[in-house]
């Protein structure tokens, strides 16, 4: 009889190591009665390797991957000049974080601007453009029994009608973005609805001093 060499067949899957193995495991289990338990925890144990396989192939990105991703995409007041991102400050709320409703305490801890006025029905902040001498006032009207906010009113003074113009431009850009298409817009005054609120932008300023007013409020 001639030998045949033995060869070794690598079978990578499990699957296929089970199906090789098979009629002869059946065929000595017959003979000892123990085929029915037997089968059942051969069964079971190809079961739960192929389920390893397959949580591995259906693995998703490590949490920390994710948030990077998330970081990596800019926001809306991002695209706009810095500027504007220091009027403006997060594309939250309406202005600043700023809806009217909200508690006064909670939008004084969100005002990263300096304190400078404390009436009894308005917070002042003041806040400088380090870039140039642009100052922008910032005041939080509110209702003195119920501690809640009813506006924001920012008052920016520029250098010249050109910036006045220029940030004109700019605050009607951003805000269409938000809130679409305004619901008036006239040659001083530009209005945008923001569910029960609205906001308004205008050219309050005159040649020898000009300057923008930006009012968040309820309709």
């Amino acid at each position: 009889m001639n030998n045949l060499p033995n060869k070794t067949v690598p079978f990578q899957q499990p699957e296929l190591r089970f199906i090789l193995v098979l009629p002869t495991l059946t065929l000595t289990l017959v003979k000892t009665n123990l085929i029915c338990p037997c089968i059942l925890l051969a069964c079971c144990l190809w079961a739960c390797d192929n389920a390893q396989t397959h949580e591995q192939t259906l693995a998703v990105p490590a949490p920390d991957s994710l948030a990077a991703v998330a970081k990596a995409a800019p926001t809306l007041l991002g695209t706009f000049s810095g500027r504007l991102q220091r009027i403006i400050r997060t594309d939250s709320g309406l202005v600043r974080g700023f809806t009217p409703g909200t508690l006064l305490d909670s939008a004084m801890r969100r005002e990263t601007a300096v304190l400078h006025e404390d009436s009894t029905h308005y917070k002042g902040y003041f806040l400088e453009n380090p870039y140039n001498t642009e100052v922008f006032d910032i005041r939080y009207f509110f209702n003195a029994n119920t501690r809640r906010t009813d506006s924001l009113v920012l008052d920016t003074y520029l250098n010249t009608v050109a910036a006045s113009d220029s940030l004109m431009a700019e605050l009607t850009g951003y805000f269409t973005e938000r809130f679409g298409s305004p619901a008036t817009k006239g040659k001083k005054s530009v209005v945008w609805r923001a569910g029960s609120n609205q906001i308004v932008v205008r050219d309050v300023g005159i040649a020898q001093s000009p300057g923008l007013q930006v009012v968040a409020r309820r309709r």
